[in-house]
């Protein structure tokens, strides 16, 4: 069962969000797909990419970019 996507009117600046929760602060990172959008993709969410783990549940980081 796929989850929905929880739309924000604001960015949620240090808080938690899932990957495919979205706002209007959403940035593509260079590696984005573009026919989906999500906090997944987003340059300002933390999502610890870079790591060994990566996190299920990522951070607002807007509007400091984390990827690009």
């Amino acid at each position: 069962m796929e989850e929905k996507a929880n739309e924000y009117d604001v960015p949620k600046k240090e808080g938690s969000v899932w990957p495919n929760d979205i706002c209007p602060a959403y940035t593509p990172r260079q590696d984005a797909i573009p026919s989906i959008r999500g906090c997944w993709y987003c340059q300002y969410a933390d999502f610890h990419l870079k790591e060994e783990r990566v996190l299920e549940v990522g951070i607002c980081k807007w509007p400091e970019k984390i990827l690009k």
